[in-house]
């Protein structure tokens, strides 16, 4: 190994380690951040001045009623769980690289998850409201109790489609490539190896 790589290296683990923790405080805040917004949900109805937000769909505090405050208990507990898995992996995935793993198959793994969270948070963006759009329309939730955005704010209509909407498909599908990619080259540095290694026996 040349002195440049072993440099690398060290610059890897070393920004792993700092990573790691980052993620480590982010979990801590996604997780308290979950019970916390449970809670304000709860108890917004004595705060006139909170707003709840599924896209474009307002509610204000005084008009959660039951099915609302079950609405956006199961949105939030849904995303903050999501974020949570993510942030798992990401924490995973640099302990890894500070401990001087860089190309193995456990990384392409957590690479992958972090691509499947970000897909699966790019549905969710779509789906909630979609949801909100259905659950209004038949009555599950009052719809004299929801405002819609101002269209002059970007986020008016009914739902909100457009290029934006798509964005989080594409970040998500280059992770993933990323993580194929990664695992075509492991597997063929794999097997470079062993076809190094039996040259060695047989001479």
């Amino acid at each position: 190994m040349t002195p440049e790589t072993e440099a690398q290296i060290r610059n890897v683990k070393k920004f792993g380690r700092y990573a790691r923790q980052f993620c480590m405080l982010i979990g801590v805040v996604v997780g308290l951040s979950m019970p916390v917004s449970v809670a304000s949900v709860l108890a917004s109805g004595h705060w006139a001045g909170t707003r709840i937000r599924f896209g474009p769909y307002n509610v204000t505090g005084d008009h959660l009623t039951p099915p609302v405050q079950a609405w956006s208990i199961l949105v939030s507990t849904l995303t903050f769980s999501i974020l949570l898995w993510g942030v798992f992996h990401l924490y995973r995935l640099f302990r890894n690289l500070e401990a001087g793993e860089i190309y193995t198959k456990a990384n392409v793994l957590h690479i992958r998850q972090v691509g499947l969270v970000a897909m699966a948070m790019a549905v969710v963006q779509i789906l909630f409201p979609a949801v909100t759009f259905a659950l209004i329309e038949v009555g599950f939730i009052d719809r004299n109790l929801v405002t819609i955005a101002n269209p002059a704010d970007g986020n008016g209509g009914i739902l909100v489609f457009g290029p934006g909407s798509f964005s989080g498909f594409v970040t998500a599908g280059l992770v993933l490539l990323v993580s194929w990619i990664m695992d075509v080259g492991r597997e063929t540095s794999d097997e470079a190896a062993a076809l190094r290694r039996e040259a060695d026996l047989v001479v």
